[in-house]
């Protein structure tokens, strides 16, 4: 199968390799909420382990949006199909480290292009719905994603928790948007923070300390970052360290407060920059695409 490397031995996800290779989150499938978050790989067989890499699904800062969006729209129908779903009840947002959530209506569905998007979704980096069926698209390199799914009010959000956003608390405000415009209970939520950089990895300057101590609290910041041994640019040791950030306990703790019962929550054991040979990754400097993370607003189960 794919060479991932794991953290733990935790079954947090699984694995699919027919049609374009992804990985679901098993808490997800148990609800019946098809999900996905994909690799670099456009097809892989696993009888020989071998398997083409390349996968486009975003539209990159540096590509031409006329030439490049047909195609990573192309592949994203085809992995929205394989989820059940079409690319014509798809809701994206253009993603610009905020912590803002859009909430999705009828007439952000399908949107032909990316990079075509209403002013009002501009700078926004989550959305919410509980429209049925329709299919919520995040991106991104070390980014993780946090699934949101509430089976009660059958309702669903997805963000984009980098660090800026993390530090904007995005998990909580998406929740929020999800119990005054849904009436759900933070209760009845369950949500994983899907693959992303893991702390050994997550360098981070003295600013982002900072920033947590004063926004969240030093306790808090003491908790989510640590110094590392680090060295300079030209191989000197920097006294003291320097910061590693846990996107995944911050994003955790922000969903704790937000409500979301301790058992309801996953956390992700799958660091996109230790395994940079099958995720994008920007720490890595493999940034020639990003990740598709993707969640339906449809429930089939039960835990």
């Amino acid at each position: 199968m794919l060479n991932i490397r794991y953290s733990d031995n935790k079954r947090i996800f699984n694995l699919h390799t027919e049609g374009i290779p992804y990985l679901s989150v098993d808490l997800l499938d148990r609800l019946g909420v098809p999900n996905l978050f994909t690799t670099r790989y456009i097809s892989y067989d696993p009888v020989t382990g071998t398997g083409i890499k390349g996968l486009r699904q975003a539209v990159m800062n540096t590509e031409d949006v006329a030439e490049a969006s047909p195609v990573c729209r192309r592949n994203r129908n085809i992995l929205a199909h394989q989820l059940g779903s079409s690319i014509s009840m798809e809701c994206i947002t253009d993603q610009k480290h905020t912590n803002y959530v859009h909430v999705a209506s009828k007439e952000d569905l399908g949107i032909p292009t990316v990079g075509n998007f209403a002013l009002h979704r501009h700078y926004v980096d989550g959305v919410v719905t509980d429209i049925p069926d329709v299919l919520l698209t995040a991106f991104g390199g070390d980014c993780p994603p946090v699934y949101i799914v509430d089976p009660v009010r059958k309702a669903a959000g997805l963000v984009h928790a980098g660090w800026r956003g993390t530090l904007g608390r995005i998990p909580e405000v998406a929740i929020a948007n999800m119990v005054v415009r849904f009436g759900c209970d933070p209760a009845d939520i369950y949500a994983v923070v899907g693959p992303g950089i893991c702390r050994d990895c997550y360098e981070m300057g003295n600013e982002v300390y900072d920033a947590f101590a004063s926004e969240w609290s030093r306790a808090e910041a003491d908790r989510i970052l640590s110094k590392y041994p680090a060295v300079d640019a030209d191989g000197k040791e920097i006294p003291g360290g320097k910061y590693h950030l846990d996107l995944r306990e911050a994003n955790r703790l922000t969903l704790l407060r937000a409500g979301v019962p301790e058992d309801h929550i996953e956390v992700s054991n799958v660091c996109t920059k230790c395994n940079s040979d099958v995720f994008y990754s920007y720490r890595s400097g493999r940034m020639e695409n990003e990740q598709t993370a993707m969640l339906v607003n449809r429930f089939g189960g039960a835990v």
